[in-house]
């Protein structure tokens, strides 16, 4: 099930939060070694996680958080305008209608899809597509790594690279631009096997 949060409602859903932001220490720091900001030891929280942040929280039959993803819009500081940018000055978006992506994690689940692909991610990316489907987002960018790539295309979404560039911290990462459609909504649900009896409905939408 895929829950839509907003972070002002941080203080409301403390629990969540908490295990998102230790989730995604977990990831970046721990595991990739990634040079991100740790608050108190045990959180990860950057610039990018304000009121007006939103994430899609992965949540499993037990309610226990096993997945999510930040969503911001580009008409506000996101990572590719700021820690991002030297590596990608040319590429720009100031937009309404163009949200960025980023902190995708997935941590616990032992479900997959038939496409081999964690029940979490498929839901995290579905939740997305369908996050700007109901709210009048027309393109999603991120900036991703060569193994989020690979997911990304085993889940049925293709994008459009805009460009790609090499560091010692992240290896080679990318910039893609997704075009939000009913076409890609449709592609995600062949390519992970969620289908109509997923629990693909909409987003449960908590936001004032």
């Amino acid at each position: 099930m895929i829950k839509l949060l907003q972070g002002f409602q941080r203080s409301d859903n403390p629990d969540l939060f908490a295990a998102m932001f230790r989730h995604r220490k977990t990831v970046f720091r721990d595991q990739k070694n990634w040079d991100v900001k740790i608050v108190d030891g045990e959180f990860e929280i950057d610039e990018f996680d304000r009121d007006d942040t939103v994430y899609l929280m992965a949540l499993d039959e037990g309610g226990r958080l096993v997945g999510s993803v930040r969503l911001v819009t580009t008409l506000q500081d996101h990572m590719l305008s700021g820690p991002f940018k030297p590596m990608f000055p040319d590429i720009e978006f100031v937009s309404p209608a163009t949200w960025e992506a980023s902190r995708f994690v997935v941590l616990g689940d032992r479900n997959t899809q038939p496409n081999n692909v964690s029940t979490a991610a498929c839901e995290v990316l579905l939740g997305m597509c369908r996050f700007g489907l109901d709210h009048g987002v027309s393109f999603i960018t991120a900036v991703y790594d060569a193994g989020m790539s690979r997911l990304y295309r085993r889940c049925g979404l293709s994008n459009v690279e805009l460009g790609r560039h090499r560091t010692e911290e992240h290896g080679m990462v990318f910039v893609g631009l997704w075009e939000i459609s009913e076409a890609l909504e449709a592609s995600i649900l062949r390519a992970t096997g969620l289908g109509s009896s997923d629990d693909g409905q909409r987003a449960e939408e908590n936001a004032a």
